[in-house]
């Protein structure tokens, strides 16, 4: 795969990643019923989300720098046939620990997809088109989660039958290795083991950069707070506010298919006006929609302020990857792309757990008072990252 067929690589991830997120982010729409069938508290079924998380976070590092040597096809194959079976055995679960464990699997191998799609696409488009190709890419998850909130609100889930999401959700997965398999071919040379400019004293180097590090704490905080919004909001619903799963997910469809948009036009963006002005405008954006969610009235109200925070709250991610592929060199792309996504998911595994347990004790006003604090923590975190965009505009 070449700079030839750019739209072929960049529909290719974006498929690949919208098969990933079906089973691995359909658990918050089912976790109010989950959570009556198990007889569950918020933070035991934030597990459902933690144990997923901190396998994917695990593999992230190693997948990065492997795939940087060794190169990137089988590594996505690998892990898009590894979760799809996981989702596909999550079917016949019988337990909640086997649902905790099978969902680690799950987890495990799907960190074994990013940073080598990420990298070989980025090897794929120009410089100046890499926000474009990647907020295009990273908007799979976001319809996979107008997919999930849409089925689950037409179908339900008492009637349906929570199990049969698992094995619908499978297939996609199935289909993106056999594309995979058959229309990308490996143009990297391997490189195999680690010299100077790859080794573990180059990449220290690169670490000790500010802005590099000040991208990856902010992607942690953000992480916390944007997953476990994600994660509990649904349940709020239900719990607090007295709607059915089924119009909770509804509701939530408005925000799944903004986010469809955000990525692609936070890339555009970025290509245009760099990454200060998008980094400042998400952050903002997400003080105001937690502010607003547990106190606007059900109904036009939510669903602006949902789509606001779809529309402009999911640009971090764009941001932080596009900075990094320009900070980082070629040849440890992979190897960053996976120190960024590990630190990303650390956050979307931490985060249910602890604020899971602070809304089992507070309730969901002390929740979301935590969810802002969490964000103004990330908006210090950004400042070395902001400052070094406006130097550099000075600059120029």
């Amino acid at each position: 795969m070449s700079e030839d067929h750019p739209y072929l690589m960049t529909a290719l991830v974006w498929a690949s990643w919208t098969a990933i997120m079906l089973p691995r982010m359909v658990v918050t729409a089912l976790l109010p019923t989950l959570e009556s069938t198990y007889h569950i508290t918020h933070a035991q079924s934030g597990l459902l989300m933690t144990s997923y998380f901190y396998a994917y976070t695990l593999m992230q590092i190693p997948a990065g720098i492997l795939s940087d040597r060794f190169g990137s096809k089988r590594f996505i194959i690998t892990s898009l046939v590894g979760s799809s079976i996981a989702s596909l055995t999550l079917w016949q679960v019988e337990s909640f620990e086997q649902m905790v464990l099978l969902r680690a699997v799950a987890g495990f191998f799907a960190g074994l997809w990013y940073a080598p799609s990420i990298s070989l696409l980025t090897r794929s488009v120009r410089d100046r088109d890499r926000g474009k190709a990647m907020g295009i890419a990273l908007s799979g998850p976001s319809v996979s989660d107008t997919m999930i909130f849409t089925m689950v609100g037409i179908l339900g889930v008492d009637g349906f039958g929570w199990r049969n999401y698992f094995l619908i959700y499978a297939i996609p997965g199935f289909l993106c290795v056999l594309a995979t398999w058959f229309m990308i071919r490996e143009v990297t040379e391997k490189q195999g083991f680690p010299d100077q400019s790859t080794g573990p004293r180059a990449q220290l180097r690169m670490l000790r950069n500010r802005v590099v590090l000040a991208i990856l704490i902010c992607a942690i905080a953000v992480s916390i707070a944007q997953y476990s919004l994600r994660t509990f909001l649904p349940t709020y619903y239900v719990q607090s506010r007295g709607l059915t799963s089924s119009e909770a997910s509804l509701l939530m469809v408005s925000y799944a298919a903004s986010i469809t948009l955000a990525n692609p036009l936070g890339g555009y963006l970025i290509d245009r006006l760099g990454y200060g002005l998008p980094s400042t405008i998400t952050l903002a954006t997400m003080y105001v929609v937690t502010l607003m969610l547990p106190v606007i009235p059900l109904g036009i109200p939510t669903v602006v302020v949902l789509l606001a925070w779809g529309l402009m709250g999911g640009w971090s991610v764009t941001v932080f990857s596009v900075l990094l592929t320009r900070l980082a060199p070629p040849h440890m792309r992979g190897t960053f792309l996976g120190i960024l996504n590990s630190c990303t998911f650390f956050g979307a595994a931490t985060g249910p757990l602890i604020l899971g347990y602070v809304a089992d004790i507070g309730g969901f006003d002390t929740f979301f008072i935590s969810v802002l604090l969490v964000f103004i923590l990330a908006s210090v975190a950004a400042i070395p990252v902001l400052r070094s965009h406006w130097r550099v505009k000075g600059q120029t």
